[in-house]
C-alpha cells in the first residue's frame, strides 16, 4: 500500500520557485485566456458559444481534480503540476492548428481548457499548502496575486496591440501570434517545475472528505465557497467582453486590462503585507461590500467608461476579498487534521464545490442569453451575481468562527508561531513513522 510520505520541511526556495511558475503560468493565461472568448465572439457573433464554453470547462474542472489528486498519490504534486501546465500549452497548439474551424466547437474546447485547468490548479493548491506555514499564507496568497497582477499589466496590453495590428497581415493572424507565445511561456513554466520537489500525497481516499462534513464551519467554508463559484465562474470571462463589444477595440481591452492589473497589484501588495489572520473578517467584509457596491453600476446604461469604473472598483476591493478568504480556507483545511492525511481530499471538496458554483451561475447565463440575448439583460443579471459574495462573507464569518474551530480531537488551536512549528514538528514525526512501517 502507498502510505502518505512528507518530506523534511520546504526551504523557501521551494517557495519561490513555486511563485515563479505561477508567474509565468498567469502571463501565459494573460496573453491568451480573456482574448479566448472574444476570439470566439468575432467568429460566431454569439453569447451562446462562449457560454457552453465556460460551462464545459467548469464542469470538466472537478472530475480532473480528482484524477489530479489520485495522480499525485502516484507520482508527486510536482508531476501533476507538469501535467497541468502540458495540457495548456496541448490547448493552445490545437487552437493554432485548427483555426476558426475550431470555434465551431466551443464544448470540446472548453472540455479541453478543463482538464488542463483542473490538474494545474489542484496541483498548484496542493503544493501552496505544503510549502507554506498556517500564519503566513496570507503574505504567499498576496504575493502570488501582486505577481500575477504584473503580469495581467504586461500581457494583455501586449495581446492587445499585436491584435488590433492584425488587419496588416489579414484574418486572425494578430490571435495566432499571442496563442504562439502563450505555447512558449507554458514550455517554459514546465521547466521551472523540475526545479520542485516534493513527495507523492498518498492514496486518495474520497471517503475522507466525509470526515471534514462533521465540522460546521468547514460545511459553511464549502457553502460560502459555492455561493461566490455563481459570481466568478461569469465575471471571470464577462467584463472583458463587455469591454469588447462596448468600444470593438482589442487595443482598448488590452488598455483597461492594464489599468485593472495596475490597481490590483497595488491592493495586492497592500494587502499581503498588512493583513493579518486576526483582521480576515472584516477585510474580507469590506472587500465584499466594494465588490457590491460596484455591481450597481451595471444598473446604468452599458459604456466603455462604466465597464471602467467598474473594473477599476472590484480590482481594488476583490483583494481585500479574496486574500482573506484563501488564507482562512487553506488555515481551515491545515486544521482539519494535523496529520496532513486528509489536505488533498479537502481541497479537492473545496474545489468541486466551488466549480458547481461556477457551472450553476454560467448556466444561469446561458439561459438568460437564449431568451433575452440583450446587453441590457446581461447588465441586470451581473448586479444579482455582484452580490453574492456578501453570503460567502457571512458565511465564512458567523459567529467568529475562524476562532472557534475545532480539530477532530477537539484540542485547542496553536496560538503562537512556536505552538505551530510544534504541530508541523509532530506532523513531520507521523509521517516519518508511517513510511518506516
Amino acid at each position: 500500500m502507498i502510505v502518505r510520505t512528507h518530506s523534511r520541511q520546504p526551504s523557501p526556495p521551494q517557495v519561490r520557485w513555486l511563485l515563479a511558475i505561477s508567474a509565468v503560468f498567469a502571463l501565459s493565461v494573460g496573453l491568451s485566456n480573456t482574448f479566448v472568448n472574444v476570439y470566439l465572439w468575432k467568429v460566431d457573433h454569439s453569447y451562446l458559444p462562449i457560454g457552453w464554453y465556460n460551462f464545459a470547462m467548469y464542469t470538466c474542472i472537478p472530475l480532473m481534480f480528482v484524477a489530479a489528486g489520485w495522480l499525485s498519490g502516484r507520482l508527486s504534486a510536482a508531476w501533476t503540476l507538469r501535467m497541468g501546465i502540458a495540457l495548456h500549452a496541448g490547448f493552445y497548439l490545437l487552437t493554432l492548428v485548427g483555426g476558426t474551424a475550431l470555434a465551431a466547437h466551443p464544448r470540446p474546447m472548453g472540455a479541453l481548457m478543463g482538464c488542463a485547468a483542473g490538474f494545474y490548479w489542484l496541483s498548484f493548491n496542493y503544493l501552496s499548502l505544503r510549502l507554506t506555514k498556517a500564519g503566513g499564507r496570507d503574505r504567499f496568497y498576496g504575493s502570488n496575486g501582486a505577481l500575477g497582477a504584473v503580469a495581467g499589466m504586461a500581457a494583455p496590453l501586449t495581446a492587445g496591440f499585436i491584435i488590433s495590428h492584425e488587419d496588416r497581415f489579414g484574418g486572425l493572424s494578430g490571435y495566432h501570434v499571442i496563442f504562439s507565445a502563450s505555447l512558449s511561456l507554458f514550455l517554459l513554466a514546465i521547466l521551472f517545475t523540475l526545479k520542485m520537489r516534493v513527495d507523492g500525497g498518498g492514496r486518495l481516499q474520497i471517503r475522507r472528505i466525509a470526515g471534514g462534513l462533521e465540522n460546521r464551519w468547514w460545511r459553511n467554508v464549502l457553502a460560502g465557497c459555492f455561493v461566490y463559484g455563481w459570481r466568478e465562474g461569469v465575471f471571470l470571462f464577462l467584463i472583458g467582453l463587455l469591454m469588447y463589444i462596448a468600444t470593438g477595440s482589442e487595443m482598448k481591452l488590452g488598455e483597461f486590462l492594464l489599468l485593472q492589473s495596475g490597481l490590483s497589484f497595488l491592493s495586492f501588495s497592500w494587502v499581503s503585507r498588512w493583513l493579518k489572520p486576526e483582521r480576515r473578517p472584516w477585510v474580507m467584509g469590506i472587500g465584499a461590500c466594494g465588490m457590491a457596491g460596484a455591481a450597481l453600476l451595471f444598473l446604468l446604461p452599458l459604456s466603455a467608461r462604466l465597464v471602467v469604473w467598474y473594473g477599476c472598483l472590484v480590482a481594488v476591493a476583490l483583494p481585500m476579498f479574496l486574500v482573506p478568504l484563501q488564507g482562512t480556507v487553506f488555515d481551515a483545511i491545515g486544521r482539519l487534521d494535523r496529520t496532513g492525511e486528509d489536505d488533498v481530499e479537502h481541497i479537492i471538496a473545496r474545489e468541486v464545490v466551488e466549480n458547481a458554483g461556477r457551472v450553476a451561475g454560467i448556466g444561469a447565463f446561458l439561459v438568460i442569453v437564449a431568451k433575452h440575448p440583450t446587453v441590457g439583460a446581461i447588465s441586470k443579471f451581473a448586479v444579482g451575481l455582484g452580490f453574492v459574495q456578501l453570503v460567502t462573507w457571512a458565511l465564512v464569518s458567523t459567529g467568529g468562527a475562524q476562532k472557534r474551530i475545532q480539530t477532530r480531537a477537539h484540542t485547542r488551536m496553536p496560538r503562537s508561531a512556536a505552538e505551530w512549528e510544534n504541530v508541523y514538528s509532530n506532523r513531520q514525526a507521523f509521517w516519518n513513522r508511517r513510511a518506516r512501517h
